[in-house]
């Protein structure tokens, strides 16, 4: 498999203090122009592909479908019109690997396929809709309402590199940086490089959701219909930036107050988690319009916002057991054509 298929990418990284906005966002089409290889059309003929149109009742098959099918509704919200990269925790990169995969069965390979076949197609198949909502309640790891915001059409990020650190970092190095010969137009040309883009910013914390009313009424010229804005979803949230004194003898016994980003978005109508049954203080991920922003990036507005549930991978995933895996009838290298490692194969030792 050439190099370039292997885009599980590790980590959401600060890119270099030179970095341009053009690092951040490559061509700028309007969704990944991924082309169909060879690669992807073996995957079409695979057991796993089938499995995933079709369904399975195996119980081994069941758990290595879920499992798969969770980390897809994972990396959906961040997918992006960069490249074919995508992004992974880096945790769950490790169940893929341990889990998800055996001696004959390769699974980051066909997770990439799947990830591939979803940016060719720009959507998720409606096949494997039908059998997440079956294996959801099953397997009970699968985020449906990821799935199915994916089965509705690909609306990819920007740039999944575009975190809040990073851009309070842009801020800081290109505003607040700049040298006497750039200072002048420095806030300007931020604005113009990074608003209005689409965004994803994960391990927010929902301070609450409520229906507003626009606060400023439009202009009414003469002789024109106002027209007003209906109310909206907002959801309020907070992120909590990396304390650098964390862990550190405070000798005075001060409070100190965290730092904190405030975001508020102004959400879309359709949305993929029911809004009435998320508590305060929930673990989210919020997805939208980069609309505006106050002081140095502590204040963040969005618009046209999707939330998503943020699962914390932090303590390690279950996805499924790798001896039920090995036992599922599909889980062969069908995909890469590789023979199973055997006793007495080329390279390995008889017994």
């Amino acid at each position: 498999m050439r190099s370039s298929l292997l885009a599980l990418v590790l980590g959401l990284f600060s890119l270099p203090a030179a970095a341009q906005p053009e690092v951040f966002f490559g061509a700028g089409n309007d969704v990944p122009n991924i082309k169909e290889e060879d690669f992807d059309r073996r995957f079409l003929k695979t057991g796993l592909y089938k499995a995933l149109a079709q369904g399975t009742n195996d119980p081994g098959c069941t758990q290595l479908l879920g499992g798969l099918l969770t980390l897809l509704g994972e990396t959906a919200p961040m997918l992006h019109k960069r490249d074919e990269n995508f992004y992974l925790d880096p945790m769950l990169v490790q169940a893929l690997n341990t889990q998800l995969s055996t001696q004959r069965f390769q699974g980051s390979a066909y997770m990439v396929a799947m990830v591939r076949r979803v940016l060719i197609d720009h959507k998720l198949p409606p096949d494997w809709m039908k059998t997440a909502s079956t294996l959801g309640p099953v397997v009970g790891i699968i985020d449906v309402g990821k799935l199915r915001f994916l089965s509705e059409g690909l609306q990819p990020i920007d740039s999944f590199f575009l975190t809040l650190p990073a851009l309070r970092e842009r801020y800081e190095i290109e505003v607040r940086r700049a040298n006497a010969t750039a200072a002048g137009s420095a806030e300007k040309l931020f604005r113009e490089n990074y608003l209005d883009r689409q965004v994803a910013f994960g391990n927010l914390e929902l301070i609450d959701v409520r229906i507003e009313k626009p606060k400023k009424k439009p202009k009414k010229r003469k002789g024109e219909p106002v027209e007003e804005e209906p109310p909206t979803a907002v959801a309020r949230m907070v992120w909590y930036p990396p304390d650098p004194n964390a862990g550190q003898l405070n000798i005075y016994g001060t409070p100190t107050k965290p730092p904190m980003v405030n975001i508020t978005a102004r959400l879309a109508q359709q949305q993929y988690l029911d809004l009435s049954r998320i508590p305060k203080g929930t673990r989210l991920m919020v997805r939208g319009r980069f609309w505006a922003f106050k002081k140095a990036v502590d204040d963040v507005e969005l618009r046209d916002a999707l939330i998503f549930q943020d699962r914390d991978w932090s303590q390690g995933a279950i996805l499924a057991d790798p001896n039920a895996v090995a036992r599922c009838p599909f889980a062969t290298n069908d995909l890469m054509g590789a023979a199973p490692v055997q006793p007495g194969a080329f390279g390995q030792p008889s017994r």
